[in-house]
């Protein structure tokens, strides 16, 4: 099951099968269906739900009343008990809300781009930009646990599309921990970056304008001339540091 670290939450999602629990594995019919037609071929609705576990990367027991490992045949499937199946729903709603209204757009090419679950979740019951994530969880657990729910994504999602591992999701996360003065946890998070940019001349720009928030005018220069250093065509640097030179 591919999923977040055990400091993330999973918070939003799509539902597994909604068949009744007859110890018949698949059933013969579907039970307390609301979004899906109820004369919708059963194994049609089984793909289909697979299909959303694999852009979720969760397992039925995510929406459904069910223990993991159990077979299929002891689930409760017509249950309403769980939020996330409610909650998905929703999303699934929400989806079929979406392609009716691009469908609508004027001069649509051919073949449409239709939207799925994963357009967004790409693999993960979260939908979030990478910045954002990390954001969080340095403002509601730390440094410590921001920088080891980073490596743990970073090991478990790398290729995959799921996150953007780029330099800038640290560098706007870091961003975003100076605006709301957590500069130990900003400055932590620009070294984590560091360690796979290492040559970057955009982080040190960076640097120097959570230097500025600081109010440490001084140590943001250094870091807009160490900007320059190491790439002389970074007017954006040279632009800072023109604007933070002492005073005559």
């Amino acid at each position: 099951m591919r999923g977040l670290p055990a400091a993330l939450v999973m918070v939003l999602t799509v539902s597994p099968v909604e068949a009744q629990s007859t110890g018949k594995w698949p059933p013969d019919s579907l039970v307390n269906t609301v979004v899906i037609p109820k004369d919708t071929p059963v194994l049609q609705v089984v793909g289909r739900m697979r299909n959303f576990t694999s852009d979720l990367g969760v397992r039925c027991e995510f929406c459904h009343d069910g223990e993991a490992g159990k077979p299929l045949t002891t689930f409760d499937f017509p249950s309403d008990r769980k939020r996330t199946k409610v909650v998905a729903r929703e999303m699934m709603r929400m989806v079929d809300d979406i392609n009716r209204r691009l469908d609508s757009l004027p001069g649509r090419p051919t073949p449409a781009v239709r939207v799925t679950c994963s357009t967004c979740h790409r693999g993960v019951a979260r939908p979030m930009p990478l910045s954002t994530l990390i954001a969080e969880t340095a403002q509601a657990a730390g440094a410590d646990s921001a920088v080891a729910a980073y490596r743990g994504l970073r090991t478990r999602h790398y290729g995959s599309g799921a996150y953007d591992f780029g330099e800038s999701s640290l560098n706007v996360t870091a961003f975003r921990l100076g605006r709301a003065n957590r500069f130990p946890e900003a400055f932590r998070i620009l070294d984590l970056n560091a360690e796979f940019f290492p040559n970057s001349s955009g982080m040190e720009v960076f640097r120097g304008n959570i230097e500025l928030m600081r109010g440490d005018t001084v140590a943001a220069r250094r870091a807009f001339q160490e900007a320059i250093r190491r790439d002389p065509a970074n007017e954006e640097a040279r632009g800072r540091l023109e604007a933070v030179k002492p005073k005559p």
